[in-house]
């Protein structure tokens, strides 16, 4: 074997062990076994009808999503990040991960918590300090929620934000007694997961896992291998080109390397 070839197999098994270091100590941190999701709908995605595209930073068609143990975090509401000022994806408060009956899990973001009080009513304590402009029940207070809870100016998304609602008297009639209120970041959900027949009961016990980071685009080569590309294609067009600049950056990388280490190597053996 030449030395060209010995340096570019040392770069090989050196990369070898970083990715797989990398893997294991993302695996370790997760806590969740893959340690990581493939968004393959806009339900998340921070954009118009007017202007569809893949950002950095939000949960778009086609992200590799990393994701964590809930038992590795304390899950934070909107309601909660919006007093706190904690965000994640672009507004406030965790996105989760939650198991259904039927289909793919569900990745939305966990608006508020709710628990039943066991005589017709609801406590909300995230409410309690929550600005009154932001929300109505009818002069109800935090925990004495009954009938139609309305929420305003919901998400930025939408410009002055979306006016979502819900009923806990149906809540109540589906068996659920306490859990999360959730919801999509997109202009298409104008609904609660609760209200629109995505999952009908609160988010509680079926929660798998709490989004943690974004690697943009990478999720779209699961998609293109499945020929499921209509969801890619329409909400989010330019994932496809920025993944072929992802991997021809990584590949770009590579060679760099095996460049400058046989370079390193070659002038070592000449002193």
């Amino acid at each position: 074997m030449n030395s060209d070839a010995r340096n570019t197999m040392i770069v090989i098994v050196i990369a070898l062990i970083v990715i797989v270091g990398g893997f294991l100590a993302i695996s370790y941190s997760s806590g969740v076994k893959p340690p990581f999701t493939v968004v393959e709908s806009h339900s998340m995605q921070h954009c118009s009808l007017d202007d569809k595209e893949s950002r950095i930073g939000n949960i778009d068609t086609g992200d590799l999503i990393l994701v964590r143990s809930p038992d590795k975090t304390d899950i934070t509401t909107y309601v909660e990040g919006y007093q706190n000022g904690y965000e994640m994806f672009g507004d406030y408060g965790d996105v989760i991960v939650y198991k259904r009956p039927a289909g793919n899990p569900v990745i939305h973001r966990a608006f508020l918590w709710l628990n039943y009080n066991g005589d017709g009513t609801w406590t909300a304590d995230a409410l309690k300090d929550y600005d009154s402009s932001l929300w109505d029940n009818g002069g109800n207070a935090y925990n004495e929620l009954s009938g139609t809870v309305t929420f305003y100016k919901v998400g930025n998304v939408v410009e002055g934000g979306k006016t979502v609602t819900i009923d806990l008297n149906a809540m109540l009639s589906m068996g659920s007694t306490q859990g999360y209120l959730t919801i999509g970041d997109s202009v298409n959900n104008m609904y609660f997961d609760q209200m629109s027949g995505i999952y009908p009961a609160l988010v509680d016990g079926n929660i798998k896992s709490v989004a943690w980071k974004e690697i943009p685009w990478l999720g779209a080569i699961k998609l293109i291998a499945k020929h499921n590309k209509t969801e890619l294609d329409t909400w989010a067009p330019n994932t496809t080109p920025l993944l072929v600049c992802e991997l021809l950056t990584v590949i770009l990388i590579f060679i760099a390397l095996n460049y400058l280490f046989s370079e390193i190597m070659y002038l070592r053996r000449k002193q």
